[in-house]
């Protein structure tokens, strides 16, 4: 029963994924990476006894914690990587905010008005 429910979640996540990436509600690059995680559940669902020989092949006594355990690292490296498009983002936001003020700078010199504040 739970590999039919883990091959009909991985199925409808997959539908969600294409959905999304239609819409434009998700950029391709990131798709790419939720598409691997969507492969990996719905292979959870259609072939279980290829994870429970991955686990075995780890030493992993009880294989669902190997599903666990690459959950939790697969939602850490997110995180990280989340985090460091953040901070480039914010970067080219504070440069962009540094090239705005220069060019009303010489807005400013070039026609004598003072700049228009919002």
């Amino acid at each position: 029963m739970i590999t039919l429910v883990s091959a009909v979640f991985g199925l409808l996540l997959a539908a969600l994924l294409l959905v999304l990436v239609r819409r434009d509600h998700l950029h391709v690059s990131h798709g790419l990476g939720w598409t691997f995680a969507i492969l990996l559940c719905a292979l959870l669902g259609f072939a279980p006894s290829i994870f429970d020989a991955m686990a075995e092949s780890l030493g992993v006594s009880y294989a669902p914690v190997l599903g666990i355990a690459i959950a939790i690292a697969a939602l850490v490296i997110k995180a990280l990587l989340t985090d460091i498009e953040i901070s480039k983002m914010r970067v080219r936001q504070q440069r962009l905010v540094q090239k705005v003020a220069l060019l009303e700078s010489e807005l400013q010199e070039v026609t004598g008005r003072p700049p228009i504040d919002e």
